[in-house]
């Protein structure tokens, strides 16, 4: 069934055209070639751009199992299996077909019916100077070899018809072509991957199963895009590159835990220097005034806090201490050096085998305590303006003498207990220091707001400094 579709170069049209063409039929997968098929005899393209057309159609197409009438007319009714043995022989499966065919317009191909899109949505490339349209709605592209096609075949992900990754239309077409049971039947001759961080496909999976189901989850992913948050691409590339992904594993996993990290959009960073400004209740007329340069001090509050300039300029980001739940990697490949990003800072200003004497020994410290440790440690030396890894080592080795007072859910309590007393939401905004409200209920002596970790930090002087301190070795 596999057609290369080289008749499609050699239609007239411009040089950037024919490059695109020829960048999409390279790697065009089974699925798409079968509905690629049934869409050109259909509508015969007689230009370049009808063809560039024909190919952004492919994911409205549907692929039905159905050689023939009879058998589309069968599938079509989803209650047929139902139907008493004995009357089989009576039902005009054919002319049910050719009724299914009616209504929905399409062309058999080998043993599919190839279902036309429902409707004519707006083209997305008109062809008369328009930009050519980035090939951008998927995830992982897989070339699969077997014995009986060695040349192998592609594999495109995620599949177009919401199945679970193994049965998707794409794998069960692809498995048939290679004329093999299963994907471990086959041979993985190369891989790609949309984002460049995920790394060399080839060398991270010894089950080729596992890859097409991490290549669908990240799919849909994409697709999802955090429920249409804004800015969410944004803040996923910058956190690709915070953590230096390499893995697609690690993508998923930095997928799912975007809450734990602060983004700042380039846009935003006015903004999130006068939110800080009204944590000090400085009054909204001088911040609004024009004598405060917000841009220049954010640009200070951004670095001093820890935040990370992306690479595509769209804006800052840094972790926010949160627990980052691994459902793909191991905790094990973190290293406490780069979690942290005063650590990190420090890290790569010392020597090789200071900062691995401060990884050893930072590591055994937080032992057990997970994500949340990260989180404390951090807050612990923000509160102690900690300036250097042999002060961390040291700060780490006594996190137990600090406490620790989430200060969301604090000020989410707070405020809710303010108002059974009385007071008026607009007075607890403007008026309430919850932070010294925190110290008060906590009978804190001192108090420290650890803003990218989201924590008050208390140090107990009592227990802050022992007669024996870990250090580096």
């Amino acid at each position: 069934m596999m057609n290369d579709f080289k008749e499609f170069l050699e239609l007239p049209g411009t040089p950037q055209e024919q490059e695109w063409l020829k960048e999409q039929l390279e790697t065009l997968s089974v699925r798409e070639s079968y509905a690629l098929a049934a869409v050109s005899m259909g509508y015969p393209p007689e230009k370049a751009a009808d063809a560039i057309k024909s190919i952004l159609s492919l994911p409205d197409c549907t692929l039905h199992p159905a050689g023939s009438y009879e058998d589309l007319g069968k599938y079509s009714q989803k209650g047929a299996a139902s139907l008493p043995e004995d009357v089989l022989p009576y039902v005009d499966f054919d002319h049910i077909g050719q009724e299914f065919e009616d209504e929905h317009p399409g062309l058999f191909i080998g043993g599919y019916y190839v279902e036309y899109p429902k409707k004519a949505a707006e083209p997305a490339y008109s062809g008369k100077n328009a930009f050519l349209p980035e090939d951008s709605d998927w995830s992982v592209k897989l070339k699969l070899a077997s014995p009986a096609v060695p040349e192998g075949v592609w594999l495109r992900l995620p599949g177009y018809d919401g199945k679970m990754a193994e049965d998707a239309d794409e794998v069960v077409l692809a498995l048939d072509e290679l004329r093999v049971k299963s994907l471990e039947d086959c041979t993985l001759l190369e891989a790609r991957c949309i984002l460049p961080e995920a790394g060399d496909l080839t060398k991270q999976y010894s089950s080729i199963t596992d890859l097409v189901r991490d290549g669908d989850n990240l799919g849909y992913v994409l697709a999802e895009q955090g429920q249409g948050k804004a800015h969410w691409l944004d803040k996923f590339a910058a956190a690709l590159e915070y953590e230096d992904c390499r893995t697609l594993k690690f993508a998923l996993d930095i997928a799912q835990n975007l809450h734990c990290y602060e983004w700042v959009p380039r846009d935003g960073v006015k903004e999130f220097a006068a939110n800080n400004l009204r944590t000090y209740h400085v009054p909204e007329e001088l911040i609004q005034s024009g004598n405060i340069d917000l841009d220049a001090y954010a640009e200070d509050l951004l670095e001093s806090s820890g935040y990370m300039e992306a690479g595509s300029e769209t804006g800052y980001l840094t972790r926010n201490g949160k627990e980052f739940v691994r459902d793909f990697t191991a905790p094990a490949q973190q290293d406490v050096l780069k979690a942290v990003p005063m650590l990190e800072k420090m890290s790569s200003q010392a020597a090789p085998e200071d900062a691995a004497a401060a990884r050893a020994a930072i590591a055994e410290a937080l032992a057990g305590r997970g994500e949340c440790g990260l989180r404390q440690l951090q807050a612990a030396m923000e509160s102690e303006d900690c300036a250097s890894l042999e002060e961390a080592v040291e700060i780490a080795g006594r996190l137990d003498s600090y406490e620790f007072v989430e200060i969301g859910s604090f000020r989410e309590k707070a405020e809710k207990e303010l108002l059974e007393k009385g007071l008026d939401k607009k007075v607890i905004d403007r008026c309430v220091d919850f932070t010294a409200y925190a110290a008060l209920t906590h009978e804190f002596e001192s108090i420290y707001t650890s803003g990218s970790t989201g924590l008050y930090v208390h140090g107990n002087e009592a227990m802050s400094r022992p007669e024996q301190g870990m250090t580096m070795q």
